[in-house]
């Protein structure tokens, strides 16, 4: 009866969570546009989410195995409300750049945190289970998160849209209460002369490895695809709403295919699985530069959404199920500081080229980045349970 709590209390918290920061996502390069931004200054934005998250993430998840996930839970949640208020008072780029510094805190804080509370259940099909309603809840929040997000926009304005949405996510406050308190694991010594290195020496877990170039590899594909698309979309014409309408479906791809991937792993290769994703994924990234429709638009979208909502989970579960159980949200926090620094070098980068080749050189270029990948897929992924 318990468990059954805690799971509707962590599919809520979540949801509420990514209603928030993945609905002011598509709002972001936008409204960065219309306040005078440069291409080039866009991409910065987009990597100031992931600066201090790649330097704090392991410290982050020390720092929580030690003191259990629910202060750190709140914690973000709040930064979360913060960074959204501050784009409501400051209608300026600065108010931009200091927004997505603490959206991006934010992001880090609560993620490692309900990560590890999945992570701290001693039965393997339990910690698979929550990390199931934890995948669920984050596409179907990021599903809900652009469809308000748009639709306020256009009714009410930027302002106001980002200052309902730091709203809505204070609601997971008094919610993060009825998640049960579980004990907190006993962190066994380290020797001085080791503490440093200590936390990259888990990359000598093998699946661990693997697990950080997958999550890496498929945050590439969906990271960019929220940044980029909305300004390629508008070169062509298509409004705000219908924007994020689109960025909508391709989150509600992402929760089919997390709705039926336990099925999917039972009956086909994991490595397999992964490796189509991710090719179909670089295919569709050079595609969407030859599209002028909406509905066209809106296939890729889906497709795309469906391919990126496979890596992610299982990427997850191999990094909780290869740590040892005093150290989850350590090695979550390494995990994600690979993962951050992905979200640093994309934007940077990819937005140094859309100054020279446009929106549509932005898309080739990703796309050629995953479909490498996706043909190194023997040599990367997965090669246990398979």
């Amino acid at each position: 009866m318990k468990n059954r709590q805690d799971r509707f209390a962590v599919f809520i918290i979540v949801c509420l969570f990514m209603i928030t920061i993945a609905g002011s996502r598509p709002l972001i390069p936008l409204y960065a546009r219309d306040l005078g931004a440069s291409h080039g200054e866009i991409g910065v934005i987009v990597a100031l989410f992931s600066f201090l998250p790649l330097f704090f993430s392991i410290k982050a998840g020390k720092i929580i195995d030690g003191i259990g996930v629910r202060s750190p839970l709140i914690l973000g949640i709040l930064f979360g409300s913060l960074s959204m208020i501050i784009l409501a008072i400051f209608n300026n780029l600065m108010g931009i750049y200091i927004s997505q510094i603490f959206s991006g805190l934010a992001q880090l804080i609560f993620v490692l945190a309900i990560q590890a509370y999945a992570g701290q259940f001693s039965k393997s099909k339990l910690r698979e289970y929550f990390i199931s309603v934890f995948s669920i809840a984050v596409a179907a929040g990021s599903f809900v998160g652009p469809l308000i997000s748009g639709g306020l926009s256009e009714v009410l304005s930027n302002t106001y849209s980002f200052f309902i949405l730091g709203i809505i996510v204070l609601l997971a406050v008094p919610l993060s209460f009825l998640l049960n308190k579980l004990k907190k694991k006993k962190i066994e010594p380290v020797e001085q002369g080791e503490k440093e290195a200590n936390s990259f020496k888990l990359l000598r877990i093998e699946d661990l490895r693997k697990a950080v170039i997958v999550s890496s590899l498929v945050l590439l594909a969906k990271d960019t695809y929220i940044a980029f698309f909305p300004l390629l979309a508008a070169e062509k014409g298509v409004s705000t709403l219908v924007i994020s309408v689109i960025i909508s479906l391709n989150a509600a791809a992402g929760i089919l295919i997390r709705s039926i991937l336990p099925w999917m792993v039972r009956r086909l290769k994991r490595n397999v699985i992964i490796t189509i994703s991710i090719l179909v994924a670089g295919l569709i990234y050079i595609l969407n530069p030859f599209v002028d429709s909406v509905i066209g638009f809106s296939i890729l979208a889906f497709v795309l959404g469906f391919c990126s909502g496979i890596g992610q989970p299982l990427s997850i579960f191999t990094t909780i199920n290869s740590l040892p159980h005093d150290r989850v949200a350590e090695g979550l926090g390494l995990r994600l500081m690979f993962n951050k620094l992905t979200q640093i070098l994309a934007p940077l980068s990819l937005g140094a080229v859309s100054s020279i080749a446009g929106m549509s050189g932005v898309f080739y270029v990703c796309g050629a980045i995953i479909l490498a990948g996706s043909l190194n897929s023997n040599s990367l992924f997965f090669t246990k349970n398979k």
